[in-house]
Parts: C-alpha cells; structure tokens; sequence
C-alpha cells in the first residue's frame, strides 16, 4: 500500500466542490493507492465536516483530517492589502494557507496540494514520485502568459523578467516540505505576503512563484487541463510556451480538469456534465455559491425526465383505450 500525503485550503463555501473534488481522486485511485488528506481550514461547520469524512470513508482508498488554522493570517491579509487586488473576489484567507504548508504537516518531507474546483480524470498518484532534488516546489506552468499579457502584469518588472516563461500556475503542486524548512523559505513567503507595496492579484501563486524563483520544476499540463483550452487552440493568434503536442495532449489525455476559470455550479463550461454527474451521485446540495440560472447540463436532464413521463403518460392511454375497446368488443 503506497500512503501519499495530499492537502487542500478552502473555506465553508467550497464543500460541495470539494465532495466532487474528493469523489472523483478516490474513484481514479489506482489499487494498492491510500490517500492521506487534509483540509486546512478556518470556518467549515461540522456537518460539512461530516459530510466529507463520510465520503472519504466509504470509498476506503483514503483518510481525512480537518486542521483549523484559526487567525493566523487575518493580520497577513490585512497588512497585505489583499482586499484591494483585483481578484479578491476569488480568494479568502485560506486560499493563502497553503504557501505555509511546514508549518501544520511537520511529519512530511513532502507533499501534495490540490484546489478543489477540480475532477479527477485518471490516477494521479505518480506525482508523489517525481524527484523533487533540490527544488522548493513543482507545479504546472502557466500556459497563457505569452498569449495574454495581462495575465502577470500586475507583476513588478523585476519580478516579470524572472517570472514570465517559469510562472507555476495554481491548481495542483508537489511541495518539498524537507527543503523549504531548511532554507526558511515561509520566513521569505510571509515577507512577500505582508508587504502592501507587491501586488498580489493572484494570492497564494504570486507568493510562491516570487519566493521560489529558480528553484522550481514543472509537471506536464494534463494535471491541470482547462476546459477553454480547445477554444484557445482554435485562435490562429494564440502562442503558449507549451508545444502544440502538449497542449492537445493535455486535452486528449487529462489527469485533472481543472475550472480554473468558469465553475460548472455557476457556469457551463465544458466537462460540466461530468461534475454534475458526481454531484448528483453524492446527492449534494446547491448553495450560496451556485448561480441560480440552471446549468445546461440540468436542463437537459429536466428535459429528458420531462419526455419520459410523457411516454409513460401516453403509454398508459394507449394502455387504458386499448382496455376499453377490447372490452367494448
């Protein structure tokens, strides 16, 4: 049996995204894979704890630990001026948590991470075996930075002319724990993150790709395949770093899909059906987060339950003037 230690930072809005999240990694967990999985957290209620820990349980490919992190970046927060990015939106107080990862798994030289607005495709268990030498952290290279400027030009020039080919986008990371401890790289993280003059427009990335800066490797793009990536591809203009081999490779054979963009609970991306499909396998519920227009994807389900129970409707006419004839005879 081959442990690997996974974890995942989100807050009480993000539970149902993290049941398919967590769903979907136990289904695609190949035989003689057990998950070790942790939630940093500093909000979410014991029913929704309840609700994860049962689904983790029942598929017994996996445990999962809750560790509240309490206060201890609502000052960083403040004193980063993080409500001032533009994509505070997008981000709380524990979408950062995870860039101080020694801190609350001392017991690992290594770990990985992973958001939650994901599903898993096929078994990614062999990114806990990739080489992690003398790297702080591998993750997948951003692939849409020669494409749209915008994407990092919220970036000091200093830090752009590093950065812009190497930067390691979010969604999954392979942390080596044993060196970041012992070059104290949190001390240089939590400098980054409570100093107002960086601005930090993506968090928790733009923290640790200027912390880590030529200490990084990179994984393919199938861990973290987009859903508008086929759209992009489709653009005469579009330019990536990537090779266009590796771009459609990331689409014909992903490891993780990854709505780093639109969510399927408030949007129609495409792979939509398939999150919703182990949403309704779990029998979830919509929240807050969901956006009350109707996915397309339910929407044709409410259609087909629709056309059923009209054939059967019709059926049982037929049925009953059949009946009723035969009778008259």
């Amino acid at each position: 049996m081959r442990n690997i230690p996974i974890f995942f930072a989100f807050d009480n809005n993000y539970v149902e995204p993290a049941a398919v999240a967590f769903c979907s990694l136990l289904k695609k967990a190949k035989k003689g894979v057990f998950y070790e999985m942790y939630v940093l957290h500093s909000d979410i209620i014991d029913a929704n704890q309840s609700l994860l820990l049962n689904i983790v349980k029942q598929s017994k490919k996996g445990r999962l630990s809750f560790i509240n992190v309490g206060d201890f970046f609502k000052q960083i927060w403040k004193d980063g001026r993080f409500e001032e990015t533009r994509a505070v939106s997008f981000f709380s107080v524990d979408s950062i948590v995870r860039c101080f990862a020694t801190k609350f798994f001392p017991q690992y030289e290594k770990i990985i991470y992973s958001d939650v607005d994901i599903v898993v495709v096929d078994d990614i268990s062999e990114l806990y075996q990739i080489n992690i030498d003398n790297k702080y952290i591998f993750g997948v290279k951003n692939a849409f930075a020669r494409f749209n400027d915008k994407e990092l030009s919220h970036l000091k020039n200093e830090y752009y002319e590093m950065l812009h080919d190497k930067y390691i986008a979010g969604g999954i990371l392979v942390m080596n724990l044993k060196k970041i401890r012992e070059d104290n790289l949190e001390g240089k993280m939590l400098n980054i993150a409570s100093d107002p003059t960086i601005e930090k427009r993506w968090p928790d990335q733009d923290i640790i790709n200027i912390a880590c800066e030529g200490n990084v490797g990179f994984v393919p793009l199938n861990y973290i395949s987009y859903p508008y990536m086929i759209d992009c591809l489709q653009n005469p203009k579009f330019i990536s770093d990537y090779s266009r081999e590796e771009l459609y490779d990331s689409i014909i054979n992903p490891k993780i899909i990854h709505f780093a963009s639109e969510k399927p609970w408030n949007g129609n991306p495409k792979y939509s059906n398939l999150w919703w499909t182990y949403f309704n396998y779990l029998g979830l519920k919509k929240t807050s987060i969901f956006n009350e227009k109707a996915s397309i994807y339910e929407i044709k389900i409410k259609k087909l339950r629709k056309q059923r129970l009209l054939l059967i409707i019709s059926s049982i006419i037929l049925l009953i003037c059949i009946v009723v004839t035969l009778t008259v005879c």
